[in-house]
């Protein structure tokens, strides 16, 4: 059992079949315009590395105090989000682009294909500068002559004469030629402009950096060129770039730190100096060596808490400096550490997201106005976290002045109960806790000076290459091969779909099931094309069994004895319809019928001509009533059971004889004569006159052929049944196989 879908692809290969040899063209079009494309396409290298991020996982003992549940649910995740949207603005590319030496692109043309000369040009630009845009990434063809040469810009219709390392000034750019090596052929070189817009124009669609998966801190970065020696370079000067960049970074922002423990220091060694001198004068003054043992106790408590006391100011200091850098939107890469020493990394990794944001906002500042769509949100989210950040600092400011107020009272608490002891007691105390509290203090600020120190010897950068820049050395597109078979398929079918849209729109006939959706008339046979055949002379042929069985299909429709009108017609002339009924003719009387063929074609007459017959005489006399007697127009043939009634030679008015009322006369005569009557009627578009004949036959076929009637009158024929009643209408299809 066959299903619609093959149903659908056969009839589908017949309708296109047709204009096979113009699907061929098409596709072989195609795929010669796919290989040309593909020849002057140059090949497109990738080259490949992995870096190693340090996450926020894994943070000092002072973060896991603040927050204890940081770790368990910190998964890095927003820190490699942010070094991925680093990796992608221009701060960082900028330093790279400088040993990508893409200011200036040379090329020879040969074979009909620009090819780029990686190293050692004949001629270098320089002195470059940039007057109109424009003139960015276009072609500039540079030809040489005896001792000069003339530079064209075939866009822009330009075309002068130079000569070397004079200065070439256009409407578009300034520059300088300088001839390295001897050359005769045309060289081509494009201007790219400055670090800028190589970025943008070149660099930001070929670089992309994606993480590896999400459970690793791995990013892969990919850089593609027509060079893989200059996609590996460059991707090797990046990581380098930025390794350094991340130490550098690291050890300004600890030195920042550095700077304000010295001053601490000073100021902390000032007063250390001062109250070891006034305790030591005390003590030889006044005798006194040690406190008592309960001054001594108080003495320590006071001491460690003026100490806090001091910790909590010199916060203080930091945190009012961070507040100021935050609101003025300065020197934010200095306020990491800083934060750091705070225990506050939720607001640095906040810190780092404004400063991806603010770069980002410049970078789409410069191209798209303040009402883009994208400019709009990232300013949005600028405004956000810089909010965010304020009140993380707000915060901390409120936790110190609680911490300070809360020492503030055990100090005087302490105090009070001093106020108790002898006068020169309570002086020895007081000094001597001046000298602690500045002593400790100053080891405290040495202990935190050696530690950022130690940071600034140790510095390594947050990250690691794993994998150096590598490439493959074979392209990753155009992949030729694979693009030349898509083109060559999507090229056949395209030209099969436009066959198929061809045939559609083409108004004739294309084969026989087009008929069965045309009209739901009857189709009596299928037949050959009769080509220059006038008699079925072989027995064994196709033609004849096709006939044979048309013959079986009007017996058995049509059994009468005698009088069997069957009426032969078509759309148009040279349809075949004559050779038709002459071969009817001939089948039937081959099985002993009585057999006439009457000749109705007045315009036309061709019966005559098949069987060598005068015309003289026939149908055209007895409808003018010229002749009554039918024996003297009837003619004999060779074959014993077949005569012929020619059209005559009256062609005049051959309309009006039609219309006769003499038709009627001439059929009821021949129906008592012969079994089947066969007429050869004057095709339907020629004239109407043949629907009147078609009442007094009992079956009329209508022959049309492929490829040669049109579908609207298989469609008008449904008309002229509605019409005239028509029940006796059928269709001979003549077939091209």
């Amino acid at each position: 059992m066959i299903n619609k879908e093959d149903s659908f692809f056969v009839e589908f290969l017949k309708t296109i079949l047709p204009y096979r040899w113009s699907i061929i063209f098409i596709t072989i079009i195609g795929m010669l315009l796919s290989a040309l494309h593909l020849y002057l396409t140059p090949s497109v290298y990738e080259a490949q590395a992995i870096i190693k991020v340090k996450t926020n996982n894994n943070k000092g003992e002072q973060y896991s105090e603040l927050n204890p549940l940081g770790n368990i649910y910190s998964t890095g995740t927003e820190n490699i989000d942010q070094e991925l949207a680093i990796l992608q603005t221009f701060h960082i590319h900028d330093k790279a682009i400088d040993k990508l030496n893409l200011g200036v692109q040379y090329f020879i043309e040969k074979n009909y294909k620009k090819s780029e000369i990686f190293s050692n040009p004949p001629i270098k630009i320089k002195n470059i500068e940039i007057l109109n845009k424009k003139i960015l990434g276009k072609d500039i063809l540079l030809i040489p002559q005896k001792s000069s040469f003339i530079i064209e810009i075939k866009d822009k219709k330009y075309k002068k004469l130079f000569s070397y390392n004079e200065e070439i000034k256009t409407e578009w750019f300034k520059c300088i030629v300088e001839k390295k090596a001897k050359f005769d052929m045309p060289i081509y070189f494009r201007l790219n402009g400055n670090n800028r817009n190589i970025y943008e124009r070149i660099v930001k669609k070929n670089f992309k950096a994606i993480r590896v998966n999400k459970n690793a801190s791995l990013i892969k970065l990919t850089y593609q060129d027509n060079s893989p020696k200059r996609a590996t370079n460059y991707l090797n000067n990046l990581m380098d770039i930025y390794k350094k960049q991340s130490i550098i970074n690291k050890s300004r922002r600890n030195n920042k730190v550095l700077e304000f423990i010295n001053k601490q220091l000073i100021s902390t060694g000032k007063a250390l100096k001062h109250s070891e001198t006034e305790l030591e004068r005390f003590r030889i003054k006044n005798s006194i060596i040690e406190p008592t043992r309960q001054s001594q106790s108080l003495l320590d408590r006071l001491s460690d808490i003026e100490v806090q006391i001091s910790q909590a100011q010199m916060e203080q200091g930091l945190i009012e400096s961070i507040a100021y850098s935050v609101r003025k939107n300065r020197d934010l890469d200095n306020i990491t550490p800083t934060l750091r020493e705070l225990g506050d990394e939720p607001t640095i990794r906040l810190i780092e997201r404004l400063q991806v944001l603010q770069r980002r906002a410049n970078e789409l500042g410069a191209e798209l106005t303040p009402k883009h769509p994208e400019l709009k949100a990232i300013n949005i989210d600028i405004y956000r976290t810089r909010r965010t950040i304020q009140k993380n600092i707000k915060r901390l400011q409120k936790n110190i002045s609680k911490k300070q107020k809360n020492l503030y009272a055990q100090k005087r608490k302490y105090e009070r109960r001093l106020k108790v002891l002898p006068t020169k007691e309570k002086k020895l105390i007081d000094l001597q806790r001046n000298y602690e509290v500045s002593s400790k203090m100053h080891s405290y600020l040495l202990e935190k000076q050696a530690e950022n120190k130690m940071k600034n010897v140790a510095t390594v950068s947050d990250y690691e290459v794993l994998d150096k820049a590598y490439s493959s050395g074979s392209p990753i597109k155009p992949k030729r091969s694979m693009n030349l078979a898509i083109s060559t398929i999507f090229s056949m079918i395209f030209a099969s779909i436009l066959a198929y849209m061809r045939s559609s729109m083409n108004n004739k006939l294309q084969n026989i099931k087009e008929i069965k959706e045309l009209t739901t008339l009857p189709l009596y046979a299928e037949l050959p094309i009769l080509e220059n055949s006038k008699f079925l002379t072989k027995d064994s042929s196709q033609l004849l069994k096709s006939f044979r069985n048309l013959r079986t299909k009007i017996n058995f429709n049509h059994p009468k004895q005698k009088g069997n009108v069957i009426l032969v017609t078509s759309s148009k002339a040279r349809e075949g319809k004559t050779n038709i009924v002459a071969n009817l003719g001939y089948i039937f009387q081959k099985a002993n019928y009585k057999t006439l063929i009457i000749d109705f074609d007045l315009y036309n007459p061709q019966i005559h001509k098949v069987f060598n017959l005068n015309l003289n005489i026939g149908t055209g006399e007895y409808l003018h009533a010229q002749e009554n007697d039918m024996d003297n127009l009837i003619q004999k043939t060779k074959y014993e059971n077949l005569d012929i009634l020619t059209a005559g030679s009256i062609t005049e008015d051959a309309s009006e004889l039609i219309l006769s009322r003499r038709l009627y006369f001439l059929l009821e005569i021949v129906k008592k004569r012969y079994n089947y009557i066969f007429i050869d009627a004057i095709p339907l578009s020629i004239e109407a006159d043949v629907l009147y004949i078609m009442k007094y036959s009992d079956v009329n076929l209508i022959t049309v052929q492929e490829e040669f009637t049109r579908k609207s009158f298989i469609t008008g024929i449904q008309k002229h049944i509605g019409e005239y009643k028509f029940k006796n209408i059928a269709i001979l299809a003549i077939t091209n196989s």
